[in-house]
């Protein structure tokens, strides 16, 4: 029988991939984009998929992006949300697009390698040729301004006494904000009412309107519910965000004891067959990402939003073999435990 140390450090090696790439990486790196390779797309009309709802951190940074690769690409790009399935609805979507190169996709890592290795679908990390990595959401626990709890280990303490009865949201099963709440209460012993949501939107808007008390959301995306809400514990080695999470000390510093990082890397992909059957049209994609990203009024808008640092690019190599490294973790977890994923409670 697994026991809960040895499945929180398990589930820990999900992350480490990660930060790793957080070590080598830079918000937009040296190199150049654009160019004549984006002649291909230069008139069309291109189809952006975000496979959560409105207001959620996919489809609030796909939005900030879409003027800025509209004019890398000369494109006219139109975002769509199409929720639903744990992200295979709009995945499935995407993929299905086919070859032409007029259809990509918003999505992160560890979310996508989720998606399929958790549900019964109909695609594999093969079926999407990354584009890049274009942000990095470091996880944190969010509370209301009125919540009984000032520190975290206050919210610990309330869970460990009343089981089941504190309700937490996540944006969906199949991300890394649900794998930080079990690795917590693994390492705690605590017991939260875990609720799911079909989006990080939802999850947190329900923080608000007092449908759970706790969320484990990203630093940036939860950003537009801090009127009214506080940061207990920013789940990274270091806080390095002071300014946008009330200085709150990492969640390891809080609990006297060493807890796991969370984050999750959004990014862009086509699908495969773009890549292999257009191969000038998949490049001026890779290389119209990087010169939006590189837009010095793309990266004044986010400095004057407060979200300048979220800002984490990966070539399209990078952000594959990040999403590869997920994949083996994810189904190295599965076969040890295969209901890791679900909600124990």
């Amino acid at each position: 029988m697994t026991t809960r140390s040895t499945r929180a450090r398990r589930l820990s090696i999900l992350l480490v991939p990660m930060f790793a790439a957080v070590a080598c990486g830079n918000a937009a790196s040296s190199g150049g984009g654009g160019g004549d390779a984006e002649a291909p797309l230069a008139g069309e009309r291109i189809r952006f998929i975000v496979p959560t709802s409105a207001g959620g951190g996919f489809d609030t940074t796909a939005r900030q992006l879409q003027p800025y690769l509209e004019e890398a690409l000369d494109a006219t790009i139109v975002v769509e949300n199409l929720e639903g399935g744990g992200y295979a609805i709009g995945t499935q979507a995407a993929i299905n697009a086919g070859g032409d190169c007029k259809t990509i996709l918003f999505h992160a890592v560890p979310h996508v390698t989720f998606s399929y290795l958790t549900q019964n679908v109909d695609y594999t990390i093969d079926d999407l040729a990354p584009l890049a990595g274009v942000s990095i959401e470091p996880g944190m626990y969010r509370v209301r301004d009125d919540a009984p709890w000032e520190t975290m280990q206050d919210l610990i303490d309330d869970a460990k006494a009343r089981p089941n009865e504190i309700r937490l949201s996540v944006s969906d099963l199949t991300t890394s904000n649900f794998v930080a709440v079990k690795q917590l209460q693994e390492l705690t012993g605590a017991d939260f009412n875990v609720v799911p949501y079909d989006g990080g939107g939802p999850a947190r808007t329900a923080l608000v309107a007092g449908e759970v008390d706790v969320t484990e959301a990203g630093v940036f995306n939860s950003l537009a519910i801090d009127d009214g809400t506080r940061v207990l514990a920013v789940n990274q080695p270091e806080n390095q965000w002071p300014d946008v999470t009330d200085d709150a000390p990492t969640t390891s510093e809080a609990l006297g004891m060493e807890v796991p990082s969370d984050a999750s890397n959004y990014g862009m992909f086509a699908p495969a067959s773009c890549e292999e059957e257009n191969p000038e049209a998949y490049q001026a994609l890779v290389d119209g990402v990087q010169t939006a990203m590189e837009n010095p009024e793309f990266v004044s808008t986010l400095e004057k939003l407060g979200e300048a640092d979220k800002l984490f690019y990966l070539s399209p190599e990078e952000y594959g073999d990040l999403a590869q490294e997920s994949a083996d973790e994810i189904s190295g977890i599965l076969e040890e435990d295969p209901d890791a994923f679900e909600v124990a409670n």
